[in-house]
Formats: C-alpha cells, sequence, structure tokens
C-alpha cells in the first residue's frame, strides 16, 4: 500500500473541497467562513481510508452521497464496504464539517451517506 506524503494529503484535501465547492456554489444561501484543517492523526487516516477506496470510487462515491449520481459500481461498492463504514462515515463528515453544510443539509447528506453504505453492502451494488 502506497503511502502519501502530507503535501499529498493536502491535494486530495484540495480536490475533495473543489468537487465539493463547486456543488455548494450552486446553494447561495450557504456561507463558507473558515476551514477548519484536520488534525495530523485524522489527516493520517482521511489518507489511509481515500487510498482503500481509491480515486475514481471516491469520486463516484462522493457525487453518489454529495450530488445527484444514482449508480455506484460493484466495484466501488466493493471498495467502500472492504475500506469499512468507519472510513466511510469519516470521509463524509470531514467533508461536511470543512464545508461547514447547514445542518439539516448536513443531516440529509448523512442519509445518504447511510443509504450508499447499506445498499453497498447488501446489494454489492446501486
Amino acid at each position: 500500500m502506497e503511502i502519501k506524503t502530507t503535501s499529498s494529503i493536502n491535494l486530495m484535501v484540495t480536490a475533495t473541497l473543489l468537487c465539493v465547492t463547486s456543488f455548494v456554489m450552486a446553494r447561495p444561501s450557504i456561507v463558507i467562513e473558515s476551514v477548519p484543517t484536520p488534525s495530523p492523526s485524522e489527516d493520517y487516516r482521511i489518507q489511509q481510508c481515500a487510498n482503500g477506496i481509491g480515486e475514481t470510487c471516491g469520486n463516484s462515491i462522493f457525487h453518489y452521497v454529495f450530488g445527484a449520481e444514482k449508480h455506484v459500481s460493484k466495484e466501488c461498492c466493493t471498495r467502500l464496504v472492504n475500506a469499512g463504514e468507519d472510513c466511510h462515515d469519516l470521509l463524509t463528515n470531514v467533508t461536511i464539517r470543512l464545508e461547514q453544510f447547514p445542518e439539516q443539509q448536513a443531516k440529509e447528506i448523512k442519509l445518504k451517506n447511510d443509504k450508499v453504505w447499506d445498499l453497498c453492502k447488501k446489494d454489492g451494488q446501486i
């Protein structure tokens, strides 16, 4: 398993923020003030989780949870389940925190987060 440096982690977080920012910018009611940064130990855990899911599958799952994507492939569901529910929840919760979603929207995102996990675990794809 490849170990990435802190700068690589920052690039991953930045890429995630860019995806989320384009999604958020379409919603003028959301105000991004300051972005809290993950702790070094959380950075390491985020890195491990992201590596386990992979970039392509991470993007697919991200767009399902935070966007309008309606499909997650069998391969991506397998990678998600193998990474574990704790990793899935961590990546979603960090994104919610970094983007400072309003409480109601965060609840809706967490419901989609749980839905993708349950469907991947049960059926192996969405």
